[in-house]
């Protein structure tokens, strides 16, 4: 479920695999890769510690789309918050927060997108929405010793 409001989306999704696995997901760049791109892949960059840099380049059907941003918050395997820059998020760092809460045998994935340009909040929501879905595909997959790529 997303929703949205002037400059902030919120998406809630209940993902096949335990939260370790999720927070792994997110912060370990050869899995990054794989689904960080609404198409395609992602090219990942990642030090992983609150002030920490990363980049994400996505890469897919002719296009490569850089973004840039900083970790704020990482608390494993809770909860992840960084900047978010973009050539469509303005001039000022836009906000992403992930918290991961447990749910049986799942996990409970809830994003929170926030400063974002007021012409910009619906194709984040759709951006955030397609990568979730392809995250959501990789974690119900089996584990084989040459998924590292992309």
């Amino acid at each position: 479920m997303t929703t949205i409001s002037e400059d902030r989306l919120r998406l809630e999704r209940l993902l096949p695999a335990r939260r370790e696995e999720v927070f792994a997901a997110w912060t370990e760049g050869p899995s990054m890769a794989r689904w960080m791109s609404p198409l395609g892949h992602a090219e990942v960059e990642i030090d992983l510690r609150v002030s920490g840099r990363f980049r994400v380049v996505m890469v897919g059907d002719d296009m490569r789309i850089e973004h840039t941003g900083t970790y704020l918050e990482v608390d494993p395997p809770r909860l992840l918050s960084f900047t978010w820059q973009s050539p469509y998020t303005g001039p000022e760092p836009s906000v992403v927060t992930v918290t991961l809460t447990e749910d049986g045998n799942q996990t409970r994935l809830v994003l929170v997108h926030e400063r974002l340009p007021k012409n910009q909040v619906d194709a984040h929501a759709g951006g955030w929405g397609s990568m979730v879905d392809r995250l959501e595909t990789l974690l119900g997959l089996p584990v084989r010793l040459d998924d590292d790529h992309p």
